[in-house]
């Protein structure tokens, strides 16, 4: 089965995990922005002249605030790229549990293919294995028919005993 080269269509499939993941890196920007600040601020106090407190942040703003508005027009990069990296697995997840799914339901699944650079590719092929060994041994199931057929009339007691 050969993996055709198909475009994402949608980058944010699972909102729990992406999201999670997002949560996370900006969580981490804003722990590493605090901590370096604080560690400025400190080895300023410590090596600088005695003077109010205050007026580290002003200083430190005037050397050190393109430093932090560079990080912070960076950020977007950042979770774009998350999301795009975590798409490579949660894309086929998202496809395996659609399969599952509709398996489950009882409907005819095809075969899956993973896109190239996604995670897992071999899941995809023990998934298509179990898949043609289950439809092998389980039955389809019963088709509804579209239309009802007319009922046939039932014999009567009269007409049955005039025979």
């Amino acid at each position: 089965m050969a993996t055709e080269k198909r475009n994402r269509k949608q980058l944010f499939v699972d909102p729990k995990v992406q999201g999670a993941l997002i949560l996370r890196v900006v969580l981490y920007w804003v722990v590493c922005v605090v901590t370096i600040t604080l560690m400025l601020l400190c080895w300023r106090i410590v090596t600088g002249p005695a003077r109010p407190f205050y007026t580290h942040f002003d200083d430190m703003w005037f050397h050190f605030g393109p430093a932090l508005v560079a990080s912070f027009l960076l950020l977007p990069l950042v979770v774009y790229d998350i999301v795009q990296m975590s798409n490579r697995f949660c894309g086929p997840l998202f496809r395996l549990r659609r399969s599952v799914r509709a398996l489950a339901r009882g409907e005819h699944v095809a075969p899956i293919s993973f896109r190239d650079g996604d995670f897992w590719p071999e899941f995809a092929q023990e998934f298509n294995t179990l898949l043609v060994q289950f439809q092998r041994d389980v039955p389809p199931a019963p088709v509804e028919p579209a239309a009802e057929e007319e009922p046939q009339p039932a014999e009567t007691p009269v007409a049955a005993a005039a025979d």
